[in-house]
């Protein structure tokens, strides 16, 4: 039996193809990718706070003072990317993983709500949140290590001890199967959070502790970050959600480099929290790099 030369197929191939295209008719057209659903939960650093400081304003989708959020973040250029459709942004500077008295929606009632308003459900790909620096008190923490002037910085060791002792019983897995019952087939990604500050022999550092603090307990302080990022991450996988590393996208942008990515200044309220930088050039990078969302979208 004789078979066509690879080049007699080729230009039998081409052949058919002109005729159909000088005919007129229809070419098979390519299946269009749907984004992958996309819903963010969290807290202050999933809400964007410090992005534009001093720019900030009441969660439309909460509609109480007691939901406040940024300027554009991670979140919004996440937003931007064509494989990926933000369905609700419900994070809150201040939430918490557990109990709240202060009136600011944790993270299982930010779910629950996005499942009220039909944002989160079967058809969500991804949900992203940070959460857990509030339930160890982190504001309290800065302000006990730089109080803090021994030269071993015990007072520091001594607060992100007990911080850390309070990550423990952070309960991870009872947010994360929150989010799980209202999105079942979700991708759910658990981001930490950055170091703050630049320490002693770094390149580029300028002033170790950026001023806020003493070089020892700067490097204690950032330990504690470490530890309790370690502390959310075993949670998070043992729950069977991701969780994102952010600190080394951060490296050399800390409080105290030469070129920091952390609001420091008149405006109070947002100093430790990223700027728009630290979201664009460090948030956003590494939630990309991880969770993949072109890999999700679905043809």
């Amino acid at each position: 039996m004789q078979f066509p030369s690879p080049y007699r197929r080729s230009a039998a191939a081409f052949a058919a193809a002109t005729t159909l295209i000088l005919s007129g008719a229809a070419m098979p057209a390519f299946a269009a990718q749907s984004p992958v659903n996309y819903v963010n939960l969290g807290d202050s650093f999933s809400a964007g706070w410090g992005s534009v400081a001093p720019t900030a304003g009441v969660n439309p989708v909460f509609g109480s003072p007691a939901c406040l959020h940024g300027g554009p973040d991670d979140v919004a250029l996440f937003d931007q990317l064509q494989s990926v459709a933000l369905t609700g942004d419900y994070a809150c500077a201040g939430a918490t993983v557990g109990a709240t008295t202060s009136g600011i929606p944790t993270i299982a009632q930010q779910a629950a709500k996005a499942s009220f308003d039909g944002a989160l459900n079967s058809t969500t790909g991804v949900v992203t949140l940070t959460a857990g620096g509030n339930d160890v008190n982190f504001g309290q923490i800065i302000g006990a290590c730089a109080a803090d002037t021994s030269p071993t910085a015990t007072g520091c060791q001594a607060a992100t001890a007990y911080g850390l002792a309070l990550a423990n019983n952070v309960d991870v897995a009872r947010a994360v199967g929150t989010i799980r019952g209202f999105a079942s087939n979700a991708k759910i990604t658990w981001l930490g959070y950055p170091r703050l500050f630049a320490t002693a022999g770094e390149s580029t550092t300028v002033i170790a502790g950026g001023g806020v603090m003493s070089a020892a307990a700067a490097a204690v302080f950032d330990q504690g970050t470490d530890q309790l990022n370690a502390v959310l991450a075993g949670k998070a996988r043992d729950a069977g959600a991701q969780f994102v590393d952010v600190s080394p996208k951060f490296n050399g942008h800390e409080i105290g480099s030469s070129a920091s990515w952390f609001n420091l200044g008149p405006y109070a309220q947002f100093n430790f929290h990223p700027t728009y930088d630290g979201y664009a050039q460090g948030y956003y990078p590494a939630m990309v790099s991880a969770i993949k969302p072109a890999q999700l979208a679905k043809s």
